[in-house]
């Protein structure tokens, strides 16, 4: 009896932790009901994709539109979960309906949240858009009817990558999901990340993507190109307009668009100027002139190379191929070390080691057996790597190799402030979809550059254009002079030591429009640079003015402030300028009923592709144990129990 009870108790806990997770994940995602009541399979709800973007030099204004489609003959809810650039000021959204176009309205998330589930319990048509990190947001879209389509129509504002007179567009079209471990509090965003993209060889309710591009880069062109899709281009003077040579493509990696100015000279420099309201805004970029060689510090490198499990297939390959080139670069009596991480971390020398023929053989052989498995357990392999004793006399630069797929992105952040030290981090984006919100930011944590390799024939270029920056000299000691009497709230307020080939970006918020702007600075000579803001507007400047506030003010967060000091100031910047960002979201409400009282309500989430590249063996990164293993697991205890029970009664019935 006693044994009963004890396996009962036990069944019910693995029951109410199941049902639990199961409660959890439907919360997070919108449970993905593919089955009716009688238990017929239906069709989920499906979703296509346009971009039409718009770029004006190192910036570019996108309308996104999704289009939900309900195949089905029951009502349904579609959420999806997409990615967008880590700095993309979402500052616009329209619901449209048939032949009605219901203009979004910016709201505290909450008070979103609310509207749109009232809307969507009474029946109404309703869309929300929140961001759920910097890099990704979710659409849902409420009562879409038997065979109907609903449109939601996204707008924001970026800046692009800039590397000298090259630049790079990047439109991220699907995501790698996040690992969380176990030691780190679970995110809400995990169980949607796990749930929202198919596995590698599976099948995604999001289809393809038409991309539409205007060009107008400022000056002529010497090279235009994508290392992510064939294009075609037409020309008209120093215009382009350019799609995907195959029309609508898979939206399994991002879409790259690379593009470089023919030399004049003369430093690349581009401002853009909007006023609202009396209100004057400024965005200013500029590149210094690269200086010639100078005798370097002798270097001590370490590499960190991530072998996680969502790094199997071709992102392995980058990596090894990436970090074996980087290993050919290092030059004799420089110092060096690997750290390789997965579930665990593996340090190749115990300290760094001298460059020699010996050491650098050894290391190329480690890298040649490394395997992508287990978990992205990050932060350890990190503490582990900066921990190691520094060598003096040496400049310390550290090499992070990984497609960034954490969720726990927030404590790696706080942990480079804390530990970095004097040293350098520089990030090497690997794969068809890396978190690019965490590799920028830990190389601006890290005072140093991010670099990006989408496939195998990038790798030289990307790693060459890495060492560069490595080898440089640095501009110190920027600023940003104004006229007397002109005040200015300027983002990033510390501006940040550059190396070649990077731009100076600022975004202002003036009193007035001075007449002119000084930008200098020092590496091997004084350097000093007039800028002119132009007299027209150029609407979307002051949202991006807004985006860069944002995102210093969630660095403040990060590296320790209260947010409760800090959430106002944001709310209050996102609903004057009318952005999506981690405490507003858009909402849009049709009045009209749509769905009778009567009608059930089946929720979909739309799955994104995996990326491209990532091997058909690999699985996604969970963080806690999935309610159906726990189901599994209650009904081999409950088999167990009847089992026991039946021993037990065939015992006493043999005794009586």
């Amino acid at each position: 009896m006693k044994l009963t009870l004890f396996f009962s108790l036990l069944l019910l806990t693995f029951t109410a932790q199941a049902n639990g997770q199961r409660w959890q994940d439907e919360a997070a995602t919108g449970a993905l009901l593919l089955v009716d009541d009688q238990g017929q399979i239906q069709p989920a709800t499906l979703l296509d994709t346009d971009a039409h973007i718009t770029v004006s030099g190192p910036v570019a204004e996108v309308t996104l539109t999704q289009r939900f489609h309900n195949p089905s003959q029951q009502f349904r809810e579609g959420r999806y979960l997409f990615p967008l650039p880590e700095n993309a000021a979402v500052d616009g959204m329209v619901l449209t309906i048939g032949d009605r176009r219901i203009v979004g309205k910016i709201d505290r998330k909450a008070e979103a949240e609310k509207t749109y589930r009232q809307a969507r319990a009474s029946g109404k048509k309703a869309s929300l858009v929140s961001q759920q990190r910097p890099n990704l947001f979710t659409t849902a879209v409420a009562n879409i009817a038997p065979g109907e389509t609903v449109q939601v129509e996204l707008h924001y504002q970026q800046t692009l990558n800039v590397d000298g007179h090259r630049l790079q567009l990047r439109l991220p079209l699907t995501l790698t999901p996040r690992f969380t471990p176990t030691t780190e509090p679970p995110h809400p965003l995990d169980s949607l990340l796990r749930n929202t993209v198919a596995a590698p060889g599976g099948t995604a309710e999001a289809g393809t993507a038409s991309i539409h591009i205007d060009l107008d880069a400022g000056a002529r062109l010497a090279t235009l190109g994508s290392p992510s899709h064939a294009i075609r281009y037409q020309r008209l003077g120093r215009r382009y307009t350019i799609t995907p040579k195959a029309g609508a493509i898979a939206m399994d990696r991002d879409l790259l668009l690379n593009w470089e100015l023919e030399d004049t000279g003369e430093p690349l420099v581009t401002t853009f100027h909007e006023e609202i309201d009396g209100e004057h805004y400024a965005l200013l970029m500029v590149v210094p002139p690269e200086t010639g060689q100078v005798t370097a510090l002798p270097r001590e490198t370490l590499f960190i190379i991530d072998s996680s499990g969502s790094m199997g297939g071709a992102p392995m390959r980058q990596a090894k191929a990436s970090l074996q080139l980087a290993l050919q670069r290092l030059k004799p009596g420089d110092r060096f070390n690997i750290t390789d991480f997965d579930s665990q971390h593996t340090l190749l020398f115990a300290e760094p080691a001298t460059v020699n023929e010996a050491s650098r053989q050894q290391a190329q052989d480690f890298v040649d057996s490394l395997q992508a498995s287990g978990g992205t357990h990050m932060l350890p392999a990190l503490s582990a790597t900066l921990s190691q004793p520094v060598s003096d006399g040496y400049l310390r630069q550290v090499i992070f190799i990984t497609d960034g797929a954490v969720g726990n992105e927030s404590g790696i952040f706080r942990a480079l402030h804390q530990q970095l030290g004097e040293a350098r981090l520089f990030t090497v984006g690997i794969g068809s979809a890396p978190n690019s919100h965490f590799m920028t930011r830990s190389a601006q944590f890290g005072r140093g550059s991010f670099t990006y390799i989408n496939d195998q024939n990038q790798v030289q270029q990307g790693m060459d254009t890495l060492f560069r920056r490595l080898e440089s000299p640095l501009m110190r000691n920027l600023q940003v002079q104004l006229p007397d009497g002109i005040v200015a709230e300027r983002w990033p307020q510390k501006l940040p030591d550059l190396y070649a080939g990077e731009p100076l970006l600022v975004a202002m918020k003036l009193s007035a429009p001075p007449e002119q702007i000084t930008v200098s600075g020092h590496s091997t000579q004084h350097w000093q640079q007039p800028v002119t803001l132009p007299t027209n507007n150029n609407p979307g400047t002051a949202s991006l003015w807004a985006r860069r506030k944002i995102a210093d003010l969630m660095d403040r967060i990060t590296l320790g402030a209260a947010e409760t000091d800090i959430a106002p100031l944001i709310t209050e910047v996102a609903l004057r300028h009318q952005l999506v960002s981690h405490y507003t979201s858009f909402i849009a409400v049709e009045e009209t009923v749509s769905r009778p009282a009567h009608e059930p309500l089946l929720h979909d989430t739309v799955r994104n592709q995996a990326p491209h590249g990532t091997q058909h063996t690999a699985t996604w990164p969970g963080t806690a144990t999935p309610a159906p293993l726990l189901w599994r697991l209650a009904g081999v205890l409950l088999m167990v129990c009847l089992l026991l029970c039946l021993r037990q009664r065939r015992l006493n019935h043999g005794a009586a």
